[in-house]
């Protein structure tokens, strides 16, 4: 769907709002790879230590949690945070010159941060008890640290991935409408 606005129409530019789909790409999904490798072995290496250094046994459900949480997270917190920025330039031919907190504390994204943090740590705390209840745990048994990580790691790791993935996309714009602009501005050489 193309968004036209009048003051594109007279400089020659006309934007479109992409789609959630089409955000995803190869350096997304590598930057995400990375930083869930990253958050799911020092979550690891936090909450098993027992398990990799001592005797215990490895708890493999949360094992896996703490690696597809964070690329779930992330995947999704760069390709919010692209197109809020794709939304947030539209007819807009500067770059936004604000600090990395007022970016991060603006644009919805807390709100989406905490909405993020809300539908995962929920959904990573439901198959945790459940998990921890079928191997014949009893509520009291089920550690409270790695719930209150699955609602509020979320939220931060959100957070930072949607400022930095705004950030990068709105300056990718800006840097494309003045290049857009500036080659409408050139007399045209094609012979009529």
């Amino acid at each position: 769907m193309t968004h036209v606005i009048p003051q594109q129409i007279s400089h020659g530019i006309v934007l479109e709002q992409p789609s959630l789909t089409s955000l995803v790409g190869v350096n997304v999904i590598r930057r995400t790879a990375i930083v869930a490798l990253v958050l799911g072995t020092a979550l690891t290496l936090a909450n098993q230590a027992d398990a990799i250094f001592g005797e215990d046994a490895v708890q493999i459900l949360p094992l896996l949690l703490v690696f597809i949480v964070p690329f779930i997270v992330v995947t999704f917190s760069q390709i919010l945070g692209m197109r809020r920025a794709h939304l947030d330039t539209r007819g807009v031919q500067t770059s936004p010159r604000e600090s990395f907190a007022a970016t991060a504390l603006l644009h919805a994204i807390p709100l989406r941060s905490v909405a993020m943090g809300a539908i995962v740590g929920s959904a990573n705390t439901a198959i945790t008890v459940l998990a921890a209840l079928t191997d014949g745990a009893v509520l009291a048994d089920i550690p409270t640290a790695p719930i209150g990580q699955a609602f509020v790691l979320p939220v931060l790791f959100s957070m930072i991935s949607q400022t930095i993935s705004y950030r990068r996309a709105a300056r990718r714009i800006a840097e494309r409408h003045q290049r857009e602009a500036f080659e409408a501005s050139q007399p045209s050489t094609q012979q009529t």
